[in-house]
């Protein structure tokens, strides 16, 4: 873990720590939430189960810049869920608290798969 944290480090700039403070803050937000909304229980989850499996990630291909690969598996569902079941729901109030919250983590979300999927495909034209 630690030498993941190294390389993460080295590969990250200012404004990229900035970013995974926030998205660090955004979805740790979600214990706010999770005993009335069974969706930010899922958020906490998925984004427990997520460092376990960039662990994996970066031990078997020791890039820093692959690690995104576990929020393409976990996150991209997550939002597509999130979307489906709370945001198109009747009783979603998007201006209550939960729902500002959900919709600033679904953008994070969508925000953070771009930048994911562009370093995959970077690393695949040997560009990272």
């Amino acid at each position: 873990m630690e030498e993941m944290q190294l390389a993460v480090d080295a590969a990250t700039t200012p404004g990229v720590k900035m970013w995974m403070n926030w998205m660090l803050f955004i979805f740790l937000l979600s214990i706010v939430f999770v005993w009335k909304h069974v969706a930010a229980r899922y958020v906490l989850g998925a984004f427990f189960l997520t460092v376990p499996i960039a662990i994996l990630v970066f031990n078997l291909t020791q890039s820093a810049h692959l690690i995104g690969i576990s929020h393409i598996l976990l996150w991209g569902p997550l939002a597509y869920f999130l979307f489906r079941r709370e945001v198109k729901a009747v009783s979603f109030k998007p201006a209550s608290p939960y729902g500002v919250w959900l919709i600033l983590l679904l953008c994070t979300i969508t925000i953070s798969l771009v930048f994911d999927v562009r370093d995959i495909a970077l690393v695949m034209q040997g560009m990272k």
